[in-house]
């Protein structure tokens, strides 16, 4: 089966995901990421309403679209007032993103290990942007990060004299639309920096969380380890 008769097939909705997609992309929106009307998409693609909404529904699931009544569909990218919780899994006993005092240390530019070079699928000659991230409350350290991101996506990180706090802020800025994480969870005894840094002895065992985010086209633009020393806090899950 050729490519032409593959996206024939596919289902309507979905190419009219894939369209509305393709103009959050472009940037072709209004003010605040604001899209056309549910009409005005109607008009310009020619299905149906159910088949629109049905594509909307599917983006909004994927959190690539926030719905507001009365005023109208966002790309959830342009909202910046919005809390960003998407890729931060650590919650407070009542369910809330946990963000509160964050350090970040000095970025450094280097040649990828295998496991990053894997990973996050570089090219030959590829460097990596790599930094490490401490998340405090009360001022107890509970969450220590190690960030690697490909330059190639992230050209001016470097340059930035304070990197963003949070993947979705960081994505935004540098015109990157993520998409999806995968992830292993599991306990393992920290390594002595971390140890230091989450003022716990060697060798205790925390819980540790190796994660991929990805962007819109399925390409892998962080990769992050994280050790997380949790007491009245969890680690929040989505599953789909």
């Amino acid at each position: 089966m050729n490519g032409s008769a593959k996206f024939q097939v596919r289902p309507l909705y979905l190419q009219v995901r894939d369209a509305v997609l393709d103009r959050i992309r472009s940037g072709k929106l209004g003010s605040g990421g604001l899209l056309p009307s549910e009409a005005d998409l109607h008009r310009e693609f020619g299905v149906s309403l159910g088949t629109l909404r049905k594509a909307l529904g599917v983006l909004q699931a994927e959190q690539f679209i926030v719905r507001e009544p009365g005023r109208g569909t966002f790309a959830r990218s342009y909202q910046t007032n919005r809390p960003q919780e998407r890729f931060n899994p650590i919650r407070s006993n009542e369910g809330a993103p946990l963000r509160r005092l964050i350090k970040i240390g000095k970025a450094k530019l280097g040649t990828p290990k295998a496991a990053e070079r894997t990973g996050l699928t570089l090219r030959a000659g590829d460097r990596v942007v790599r930094f490490a991230r401490l998340r405090s409350l009360e001022g107890r350290g509970f969450a220590y990060e190690f960030v690697c991101l490909p330059e190639r996506r992230f050209p001016d990180l470097m340059s930035w004299s304070q990197i963003p706090h949070d993947l979705e802020e960081l994505a935004k800025i540098s015109g990157v639309l993520l998409a999806r994480a995968e992830g292993k969870v599991r306990a393992l005894a920290v390594p002595s920096e971390v140890a230091t840094a989450l003022s716990v002895a060697e060798r205790t065992v925390v819980l540790c969380l190796e994660r991929v985010v990805f962007d819109t086209q399925d390409t892998p633009i962080e990769m992050m380890t994280a050790y997380y020393d949790l007491k009245d806090e969890y680690c929040s899950l989505l599953m789909r």
